[in-house]
């Protein structure tokens, strides 16, 4: 109980004391509830008084010792209180650092700062991808105000060809404008990053000392006038690069809109376009021309012409990259042949490409370059306009009639001169808007010498290109077109029939260099044969049909390709097929649980086979075959075998990877497998890492001679299942890998071709052991097929009278001819003994 409760208690008692403890009802002291002492019970005044002294007196006594007590606790609680204040006051000044910034502190603070403004001055200024941004945009600026003017003030004056031009140029108007945001969009933040850290610059607290103390801005004068003026440099190089960049941004915004307005109208005027060719435009053949035009049309088709004009000369600009492509192609195939052509003429084997099928190669390599570049230049900018493809063919045309001066017949090239001024004709008529009457009679007289001609070009080919299947399908559907463009033009449908008269051109002469493409290619790879196997002084011939039969459908595949580009785009229906066929190849599919689409099933076969193709033949490219001759070479075939398992490895990992299959699936098939493999499978499996054992462990190799399971004779190929051996019979015996690995294996050849024979004869003539032993050793040692560099051992078996038993143990040079050799051996005994005097008993 504490003080307060004390003195709390006492004057309730004092209270109670005086009111209804000692007073009653009548005042006197009420003894029964507090006192059982008869002297409380005294009546008179005095007492009375006295007895309320002592009360005080009492109490007075009681309550001081309390609150001294309470006095002393007080006083005690504030010593402690001051006595802990100061025990901390002293530990603070203990562990205070109270020393003051020196001279190096201010100096490091300092080149930090420069370290910030030197970043923020290098990296705030535009580099180059923002100052092409710059360009680009203003090219788009200027491209946009022409197809703006033309597409939504001049649209009754653009055909299906302009429009055509005018779609792929939005589209790819709209991803480099949307890459060049991406590319500001970053910009931008990399500049607020340097911003925010300047701003710690601003309230470093010891910078402002340096500023504010004269005795240190004086100490530091140098640093801190060169720190102020490029921290202003620096501050306003990068409020200019973000003021550039929201200006870059807001003009690729307005691109951007821009863009996707007129796209959207040039969609809906395609639309419209679509159904007007195919009505009647003009009055039919036979009637009087009373169609006219006003009188300002041919500004407006002048107009538009400019405008397609200088949307492909953007076009051409902006594409710099992919024909830069287009041009290491061809210097790389360049390459190759020269290399190959300089090997033949090293190691002079220019003369086994006599009676070969070649006609382009070796002497037209530089041209034969520039074919493959020019042929395959659709396949890299798919969504080009239909101008960019017909200067290609342009090119094309002039290239083969330059490498085909010399090598066609005569009247076959007369027949091409021809076709290739009917496509400059063409080309020319694409052209034209607003045709006279003249000019539609103009296109059927080209229409039927175009008919004519290449109905003769079709009788005179033969056998003098390549491809006559494809090209006579080609001209036939070329004759056809212009028929039908003849038909349109007579019955007023005139766009229409330029569209089926150039595409027939222009499907024609493509095809036609295609087929030369394609001659062109299986030449090199033929070359390439031949260049090989002079290298490697290989002179026995071989089939090389199988090779180039495999290689010719991987060419046509790509062909037809190349072909159908080409043909569609000429038809302006290329980009509508395009987005069909990529929506049907990328939509996503699904057979229960398992997703997929049908161009990753496509690319995963596509793959795979080239995959095959490559492993099966790639030995060809280097030389090897099938003759005793090239096997000879182990060690070049093991490396053939590894790069085979390599080829398929990676063709199917890169199948698997390009398909798209989830890993998730993968594992689903790859336990399957595992089932399958647990239930009927294990035999192929354990044939096909038998395979792999066998290429890599190498108890045996290809042209070895070994024994394996009852079978002997020479390894002629190891296989990821199973591997061949012919005997000497000529058999051919095929082994699965597993059972060769569980089979012990004699392998003559494994470290060298030698093998030890054993002669068991019987002499006589003579009794001398040493003169017989001597006469034995030399006649042995004039066969071909042995070592001469090994002593033969003969050994005595038996003494017969004048006839001696002996064994001749010696080796053979090459364990493929002991045959041989044996014959060869017994028959110079034969008739070498007996000129010393001896001969073989009976």
């Amino acid at each position: 109980m504490n003080l307060t409760e004390r003195l709390q208690e006492i004057t309730a008692v004092c209270y109670f004391f005086h009111t209804g403890l000692l007073t009653g009802n009548s005042g006197e002291i009420n003894t029964r509830h507090f006192f059982p002492y008869s002297i409380f019970s005294v009546k008179s005044p005095f007492m009375k008084g006295l007895f309320r002294l002592s009360l005080v007196l009492i109490c007075f006594l009681f309550v001081e010792p309390l609150i001294a007590q309470q006095r002393n606790a007080a006083d005690s609680t504030r010593f402690r209180d001051s006595l802990r204040r100061a025990r901390q006051a002293a530990m603070s000044q203990i562990f205070a650092d109270t020393a003051k910034l020196t001279s190096s502190d201010y100096q490091l603070q300092i080149e930090k700062a420069f370290v910030i403004l030197d970043n923020v001055s290098n990296k705030s200024e535009l580099g180059f991808p923002v100052l092409l941004i710059r360009k680009r945009l203003r090219d788009s600026d200027s491209v946009l105000s022409v197809l703006k003017e033309n597409i939504l003030n001049n649209s009754s004056a653009l055909n299906l060809r302009n429009l055509q031009v005018f779609r792929t140029l939005l589209l790819d108007l709209q991803t480099d404008l949307r890459d060049h945001r991406a590319t500001l969009d970053s910009t931008e933040n990399d500049l607020n990053d340097l911003r925010t850290s300047m701003k710690p610059l601003v309230g470093d607290t010891i910078l402002r000392q340096v500023y504010r103390d004269s005795a240190l801005r004086q100490q530091f004068s140098p640093q801190v006038r060169s720190m102020r003026q490029q921290f202003r440099a620096a501050s306003e190089q990068l409020r200019t690069s973000l003021a550039d960049i929201n200006q870059l941004q807001t003009q690729t915004s307005s691109a951007i809109i821009t863009s996707s307005q007129l796209l959207e109208r040039v969609n809906e005027l395609l639309n419209t376009s679509a159904a007007r060719i195919f009505g009647k435009e003009y009055n039919y053949m036979w009637e009087r021309d009373t169609v006219s035009q006003p009188v300002n049309a041919r500004a407006a088709f002048t107009k538009a012409y400019g405008a397609e004009r200088k949307a492909v000369q953007y076009y051409f600009k902006d594409s710099g990259f992919k024909r830069i492509f287009l041009l290491l192609i061809g210097f790389l195939f360049f390459g190759w042949m020269f290399r190959n052509i300089r090997l033949l003429k090293k190691h002079g084997g220019l003369d086994q490409l006599n009676g070969l099928p070649f006609t382009y190669l070796p002497e037209g390599y530089v041209v034969s370059a520039l074919v493959i570049m020019l042929c395959i230049a659709p396949f890299f900018d798919l969504h080009a306009p239909s101008v960019y493809i017909e200067s290609m063919q342009f090119l094309l045309l002039i290239i083969l009639t330059i490498i085909c001066w010399k090598k066609w017949p005569r009247p076959l090239f007369v027949v091409w001169i021809v076709m290739a001024l009917l496509y400059i004709c063409f080309s020319f008529f694409h052209h034209i808007s607003d045709p006279y009457m003249w000019q539609r009679w103009l296109l059927i007289g080209l229409n039927v010498l175009s008919v004519v001609f290449g109905s003769r070009f079709l009788t005179r080919m033969k056998d003098h290109l390549h491809l006559k299947g494809f090209l006579r399908f080609v001209i036939i559907l070329h004759n056809v077109m212009n028929v039908l463009s003849v038909i349109c033009n007579l019955t007023g449908r005139f766009t229409l029939a330029q569209l089926l008269g150039n595409a027939a051109i222009f499907s024609f002469m493509q095809a036609v260099g295609l087929a030369v493409f394609s001659k062109i290619c299986m030449e090199a790879i033929l070359l390439q044969i031949i260049t090989s196997r002079v290298k490697r002084s290989l002179s026995v011939r071989f089939d090389y049909m199988p090779v180039l039969t495999s290689f010719r459908r991987l060419i046509l595949t790509l062909v037809v390709v190349l072909w159908v580009i080409v043909f569609t785009t000429n038809l302006n229906i290329y980009h509508t097929l395009l987005n069909g066929l990529t929506a049907f190849l990328s939509a996503p599919r699904k057979i229960g649980d398992a997703s997929f689409t049908m161009g990753g099933v496509l690319l995963f076969f596509m793959i795979i086979w080239i995959a095959h193709l490559l492993q099966r033949y790639i030995g060809y490219f280097f030389g090897a075959g099938d003759s005793d001759e090239e096997a000879q070479d182990k060690r070049q075939r093991s490396r053939l075998l590894i790069a085979r398992l390599i080829l398929l490895c990676l063709g199917y990992l890169l199948a698997v990877a390009a398909s798209g299959v989830p890993v998730d699936k993968i594992t689903i098939v790859l336990g399957a497998l595992g089932v399958g493999i647990g239930l009927g499978l294990q035999n192929i499996v354990n044939n096909f890492v038998s395979g792999i054992i066998l290429i890599f462990d190498r108890p045996l190799q290809i042209g070895d001679i070994v024994e394996v399971g009852g079978h002997s004779g020479k390894v002629r190929e190891i296989g990821l299942r199973s591997s061949t051996i012919q005997t000497s019979d000529g058999a051919e015996v095929v082994i699965p890998n597993g059972d060769i690995l569980s089979e012990k294996i004699v392998n003559w050849t494994l470290t060298n071709n030698h093998r030890r024979l054993e002669l068991d004869l019987l002499i006589k003539g003579s009794d001398d052991m040493e003169t017989v032993s001597s006469a034995v050793k030399e006649t042995v040692k004039e066969s071909v097929y042995i070592i001469k560099e090994r002593e033969p051992q003969v050994l005595f078996t038996k003494l017969q009278g004048d006839e001696l038993g002996l064994k001749v143990f010696l080796w053979c040079a090459d364990v493929a001819q002991s045959e041989a050799a044996m014959s060869d051996l017994l028959i110079k005994l034969k008739t070498g003994l007996p000129r010393k005097g001896l001969a073989l008993a009976d």
